[in-house]
């Protein structure tokens, strides 16, 4: 929008330096192939066209200096050569402009053409180069500062990137922690607590019996047992809450995922749609993620790793498929069902569960699928 403008203005002024002049035939296609020259340089948009348009205004120049109704519109070639002269082609621009201003004497000189447009002309030419120069350092400055502003932008990204990760991390960490708390305190009161109601109770029973021949006594002994047993069994529901909290299913699988990558080797992904689940079944889960993982590591030859867990209304599921050579390690650990793909089955089934692993139907790769039903007070959850 810069150069359009500027070569507005100069274009302008080339026709106020040819007024006086006669319009002939000649002085229309001046203007014309000025006009063409210059709107060449401003739609060229690859390299080749690009030359093209240097040669023209170059050729235009040339022209000038032999055919003189040219000379009043030279300072549009002018402007596109100062705009697009390299280092390496600086002489050739300088040399086209010498020649010019020698063009320009020796018309004045032969009276060629008037005092007046000459000196307007040459006074023109200088001003579109100057013109041009500062046109083409404003671009480069505004070109160096988008690059600096999209330099800045991706930084930015790349930091507000680096801050959620770290705020996940930070997140995680802290549910570790609280979880190894709760579990902590569960263990406390379990031993603690829970040892000296066990003992109370067994106490009392004993003085009930002791003092069976005393109906009074033995009744308030039996009252006291009753109350320490309902407290031992308050303590230990509230333990069982702590451990069940304590188990977070996705904190479980994160870990071992996070465990399991190494450089050069799969891409990992993991989606939970299971927060919490029973102790058993969370520990089940793991140990068949752990060990489909490291067959995966050690059979396959895999790119992505998919590692699946969904919570559905009467059971808990777990998918781990990849996109290794699933026929060829059918011969290393599917068909003949070693011991790590027995181990996650006798896990699986002995909550009641499925378990298949094979090779991926239709697809290159391999699956393992496990479900363990839920139990009567897992609906709730």
């Amino acid at each position: 929008m810069n150069r359009l403008f500027d070569k507005s203005i100069v274009l302008a002024c080339c026709i106020a330096a040819a007024v006086g002049l006669a319009v002939d035939a000649r002085l229309v296609a001046a203007f014309c192939l000025g006009v063409i020259a210059t709107s060449l340089a401003e739609v060229a948009q690859e390299e080749r066209t690009h030359r093209v348009s240097e040669a023209a205004s170059y050729a235009y120049i040339i022209a000038a200096v032999f055919v003189r109704p040219l000379v009043p519109f030279a300072p549009l070639a002018l402007y596109d050569i100062a705009r697009r002269v390299r280092r390496e082609h600086v002489w050739v621009a300088l040399g086209t402009g010498v020649a010019f201003v020698f063009a320009l004497v020796a018309d004045l000189r032969a009276d060629a053409l008037t005092a007046r447009t000459l000196l307007l002309t040459a006074i023109l030419s200088v001003a579109a180069t100057l013109l041009s120069l500062r046109t083409a350092q404003l671009e480069r400055e505004q070109q160096r500062m988008r690059r600096i502003r999209d330099g800045l932008q991706e930084r930015a990204l790349v930091l507000e990137a680096r801050n959620r990760d770290l705020a996940d991390r930070q997140d995680y960490e802290v549910e570790l922690a609280t979880l190894a708390e709760r579990a902590r305190i569960a263990r406390e009161i379990h031993d603690n607590v829970g040892h000296q109601l066990t003992r109370a109770s067994l106490q009392a029973e004993a003085l009930r019996v002791v003092h069976a021949d005393e109906p009074r006594v033995a009744a308030d002994f039996a009252d006291v047992k009753r109350t320490v047993d309902e407290a031992l069994q308050l303590v230990r529901t509230s333990v069982h809450a702590l451990k069940d909290n304590a188990v977070d299913l996705s904190v479980q699988l994160e870990r071992i995922v996070e465990g399991a990558h190494s450089d050069g080797g799969p891409q990992i992904e993991l989606e939970v749609m299971a927060e919490h689940a029973p102790a058993n079944v969370a520990n089940c889960f793991a140990a068949v993620l752990r060990e489909a993982l490291s067959n995966t590591m050690r059979h396959a030859c895999a790119q992505t790793v998919t590692v699946r867990c969904m919570e559905h209304p009467s059971f808990y599921q777990l998918i781990v498929s990849d996109d290794g050579a699933g026929g060829v390690r059918a011969s290393g650990r599917g068909v003949a069902e070693g011991m790590g793909l027995g181990s996650m089955r006798e896990r699986v089934e002995a909550l009641g569960g499925t378990f298949t692993a094979g090779p991926r139907a239709g697809s290159p790769g391999w699956r393992v699928f496990a479900t363990v039903p839920k139990q009567q007070g897992d609906e709730d959850r």
